[in-house]
């Protein structure tokens, strides 16, 4: 089992108890994964990379800004991070953070390419581990030789629509090539009582290791007879890795029943759906 952390409305002193987060590290932008509320404990302290893309396209190093903020209570720690092969940060972490109530801390790093550096996308991330006991991440996506999204752009009288719009497709269609996502068992058929599994493959596309949750989504009332609802997950780059789902359809199951089931796999800010799986009692 995981460590026992404190919880209550974000105050680690407040003597309440939750189970932390199954899936770890916690995204710190985590309102991109469509998730809802903030993580168990409130998030008292949170860590964050931007801008959320850069190009090390040229010789020149490229600017991040590192940034620690907390809440109402003080807060120390370290930031570890991590980058993909052949690039390299500066300075390299560890770091230190020392913050007072309310207080936030900011860091400039540099990430450079080494020479002959072959075209792809990587992460670096940067890493804390809060009062809560939970370790919070933030990624910076790092491209090489990839399509750049366009510029912002005030549409009027010039604008070039059909560039404009040819530009973002390449840049999404690199941002969705990154993981390819694959249900495996495409349906289940099941008796009453009987064990099944739905599995999903991840082939990751990066440079870098990727780091994420899975999720399980499917109608209420089949819940109990599926799970896990939530795993993590890791992926070394170019690397690939199975997600599995256990279902049971229950004892009492009548045969002719059908229900669905999506995965919803997030990370680094991405989301993505499988196609759905078919569940039917025979």
């Amino acid at each position: 089992s995981g460590p026992t952390a404190r919880a209550g409305s974000g105050d680690p002193g407040s003597g309440e108890l939750f189970p932390p987060e199954p899936a770890q590290p916690v995204f710190a932008g985590y309102w991109l994964h469509g998730k809802g509320p903030a993580p168990a404990g409130n998030m008292p302290t949170a860590v964050h990379l931007s801008p959320r893309q850069v190009t090390l396209d040229d010789s020149g190093p490229a600017l991040i800004r590192l940034t620690i903020a907390c809440g109402p209570r003080a807060a120390s720690g370290t930031v570890h991070l991590d980058a993909p092969d052949g690039i390299v940060l500066h300075p390299p972490g560890p770091l230190r953070y020392d913050l007072s109530p309310l207080g936030h801390q900011s860091f400039e790093l540099t990430a450079q390419a080494s020479t002959g550096q072959p075209a792809g996308r990587g992460f670096a991330t940067a890493r804390i581990t809060d009062a809560c006991g939970q370790a919070i991440e933030d990624s910076v996506l790092l491209a090489i030789g990839q399509p750049a999204p366009p510029p912002p752009v005030q549409f009027g009288a010039g604008t070039d629509l059909v560039e404009f719009a040819s530009r973002q497709q390449a840049a999404d269609d690199a941002q969705a090539a990154e993981v390819e996502v694959t249900v495996t068992s495409p349906s289940l058929r099941l008796r009453a009582g009987q064990a099944g599994r739905i599995e999903v493959r991840l082939d990751s596309r990066c440079c870098s290791a990727i780091r994420g949750e899975a999720q399980l989504l499917s109608p209420y009332g089949s819940w109990h007879q599926a799970g896990p609802w939530t795993s993590g997950f890791s992926v070394a780059a170019g690397a690939s890795t199975v997600l599995e789902f256990d279902v049971t359809a229950a004892p009492t199951a009548r045969t002719g029943e059908h229900w669905w089931a999506i995965v919803k796999v997030m990370y680094f800010g991405r989301l993505k759906y499988t196609e759905p799986v078919e569940v039917t009692i025979i």
